[in-house]
């Protein structure tokens, strides 16, 4: 028995509320950070669609990605009880049931293994639950389901899946997600359509997760890496980033597990080929690397993905290197601190950092934060807007980061002139003259303030803002 928190259990009765007064044409969305334990609400929720409003017995799971589909279907086992329903995986990868389990969960594309699992399933008097994929849920046209739970949401805005996800008919529609992503139609593909995917029935904002205690504050790591040379390789802005992270993350915990979204596959593979020399600058730490060409690989050795996850969960230190496969939804336990490496939307840029907030459930106390690390090489001007475009996704992803949660280290070569001031950690920081870090965030902070006047209906509101403005 799962007991839910408190925020948990109120999106849990705006469900049951909602559903309850029209539960054959019932639509809603669900917004909560990473962290959130966004899982556990979903299943619950199907938990009592079984009990409550079962006229077909089938439903069906949606999300971006195989792997992430099999790590649903693994969850929901643990909160629902592996005998609590019959599970078919409908997407093109391999799946293989784990030992315990008394029946076999298929992996197919063909709607005809669907049909029937969905009949074995009613003959034991049971609940059919489809894990599919976006990619593969349009074959699933025609199949009636009474629940369809929409995870990691913001892919319905992509064309392809979008009109995939219309295709799928059911009793009940849900969307979760972290990152809503909307269109400036309001009949368009964004999930502010509510014709098509109705109301917002809960969210919660990151920073109200902190105040709970259920996820750590981002603080920005702004890695000023400086050379003589026009560059340095990839390979050594990782080393010199990782070596910042684990030096800070262990200021609290005697391991570190440091995420990096890398700019391409192609950085990837370099990363694959200087393996030996990371290993050498890090000895206790393995080293994960994974893309869709060159597969999962942990320490320059071909492994299976399920094999991946599970060497990444039980090791204490890894360097964990991807291009865009374990930003959303992928759960990868223990990861101490994210880099960005390269540009990227707002909402896989704040599905990144979700990585990293997640409490260490061990001792919370000894987790206080969660380092976010950006380069700057020899003060490039992109680097410097990608500075300020994590800054703005942060704030506007509610997580009311200061200068105060800003920390700034410089390479050996870096000969600008600096200022000792002290952070809220108690540490000294070194704000480097080539980044002005007051003056962006002021530009942020008028920017907020701007949209906030546009969005305030009432004159006499609008003049009360500029009066405590001023």
């Amino acid at each position: 028995m799962f007991t839910l928190y408190d925020y948990q259990q109120e999106a849990l009765d705006n469900a049951i509320d909602n559903i309850s007064k029209s539960p054959d044409d019932a639509r809603g969305r669900f917004v909560l950070p990473t962290g959130g334990g966004k899982t556990l609400l979903e299943s619950q929720i199907l938990q009592w669609q079984f009990d409550n409003n079962s006229k077909h017995g089938i439903h069906v799971v949606l999300a971006p990605r195989i792997m992430l589909g099999n790590q649903l279907l693994s969850e929901y086992k643990q909160f629902l009880g592996k005998e609590g329903f019959r599970a078919i995986a409908f997407h093109s990868g391999e799946h293989t049931a784990e030992d315990g389990v008394k029946w076999k969960e298929e992996a197919t594309t063909q709607p005809h293994k669907v049909l029937e699992a969905y009949e074995n399933a009613k003959k034991l008097n049971q609940q059919l639950v489809v894990f599919s994929t976006y990619h593969s849920c349009g074959k699933l046209d025609g199949i009636e389901f009474d629940t369809k739970l929409a995870d990691e949401a913001q892919y319905c805005v992509a064309e392809n899946f979008n009109d995939a996800y219309r295709s799928v008919s059911a009793r009940v529609s849900l969307t979760f997600t972290a990152t809503e992503r909307h269109t400036a139609s309001a009949s368009g593909f964004g999930l502010n359509n509510v014709d098509l995917y109705g109301e917002r029935w809960f969210y919660i904002s990151p920073d109200e997760l902190i105040a709970k205690g259920r996820i750590v504050p981002p603080r920005l790591h702004i890695a000023h890496i400086e050379t003589p040379e026009d560059g340095k390789s990839v390979v050594s802005q990782v080393i010199e980033i990782a070596r910042e992270q684990v030096t800070l993350t262990q200021q609290t915990l005697d391991f570190s597990k440091v995420l990096f979204a890398m700019n391409g596959t192609d950085d990837v593979k370099s990363i694959e080929d200087n393996v030996s020399k990371l290993r050498n600058e890090f000895p206790t730490h393995d080293v994960f690397t994974i893309t869709s060409r060159s597969g999962a690989l942990v320490n320059g050795k071909t492994v299976k993905r399920k094999e991946f996850m599970s060497q990444l969960k039980d090791c204490e230190n890894a360097l964990i290197f991807h291009y865009d496969i374990l930003s959303e939804g992928i759960d990868v336990d223990g990861i101490t601190g994210v880099a960005i490496m390269r540009n990227m939307s707002l909402s896989k840029l704040l599905q990144t950092i979700g990585r990293a907030v997640r409490l260490y459930k061990p001792d919370p106390s000894k987790k206080p934060q969660a380092w976010i690390s950006v380069p700057v090489v020899n003060g490039n001007e992109d680097d410097m807007a990608r500075i300020a475009f994590v800054i703005r996704t942060l704030r506007n992803g509610g997580f009311d980061i200061s200068k105060e949660d800003v920390y700034e280290t410089k390479g050996e070569r870096h000969e600008a002139e600096d200022e000792d001031m002290e952070d809220a950690f108690d540490a000294k920081n070194k704000f480097s003259k080539l980044f002005d870090i007051e003056k962006i965030l002021h530009e942020i902070e008028n920017d907020e303030f701007w949209v906030r006047v546009q969005e305030t209906k009432s004159a006499d509101d609008k003049f009360g803002m500029f009066f405590e403005e001023a």
